[in-house]
């Protein structure tokens, strides 16, 4: 706690999940830190062995060790999913980090046979790639030439992705536009909305005593 525990420091990481960003991208998604504030959290995550600094392009990236956090932050992002289907407004909701929860929360094996290449303009603009069964979630647009387009608006990503809606009823309805491989992309919403059922259950309410 005494490297993770501070104000903030869980959502820096929380952004560098999704790739290396300079200072002023991780600033500008979390406005509210200040600079100094989040100049002294990146030097204690450099100091610690956390996360690394380029010289040739200033950008922060996580170190194998700090890579040994995946899973424990998307792990409280998914549990956050939960809180979805008590009541909870989903309406500021992040459509890429519902997509990075998603990489821990489908099943090892699920995604056998997707190939995939996805650029997503849904509110937030990154990009989705499945291969060798494998779901990765990025900032920015995928590096490949020729990738497949998905456009709609926050809300209608977020109601594919916890199967409140299916892909071609969004489309038919015009919330939703695939340019590219749309059955990959209708599979991996599949595989999302399975693995959102597991997790956004209400919750029983415990009792008091």
């Amino acid at each position: 706690m005494d490297v993770l525990g501070e104000r903030w420091t869980v959502l820096i990481l929380r952004e560098l999940l999704l790739g290396p960003k300079r200072f002023t991208e991780i600033l500008a998604r979390m406005p509210s830190i200040g600079p100094n504030r989040l100049t002294d959290r990146l030097r204690t995550l450099h100091t610690t062995g956390v996360v690394s600094k380029s010289e040739a392009t200033p950008e922060y990236a996580l170190t194998a060790f700090g890579e040994e956090l995946r899973v424990p932050v998307v792990s409280l992002g998914l549990w956050g999913l939960g809180l979805m289907g008590d009541g909870v407004d989903s309406s500021a909701a992040r459509t890429d980090m519902v997509a990075l929860c998603m990489t821990v929360a489908i099943p090892p094996g699920r995604l056998t046979g997707v190939a995939l290449e996805c650029d997503v303009d849904a509110g937030e603009r990154f990009s989705m790639t499945v291969r060798d069964g494998t779901l990765r979630v990025r900032s920015g647009p995928s590096p490949a030439s020729s990738s497949t387009n998905v456009a709609c608006d926050a809300g209608t990503f977020i109601a594919l992705s916890l199967g409140h809606e299916e892909p071609s009823a969004a489309a038919e309805a015009g919330r939703l536009e695939v340019d590219g491989d749309a059955e990959a992309v209708d599979r991996l919403f599949g595989a999302f909305a399975e693995a959102a059922r597991r997790h956004t259950a209400v919750q029983p309410t415990p009792s008091a005593t």
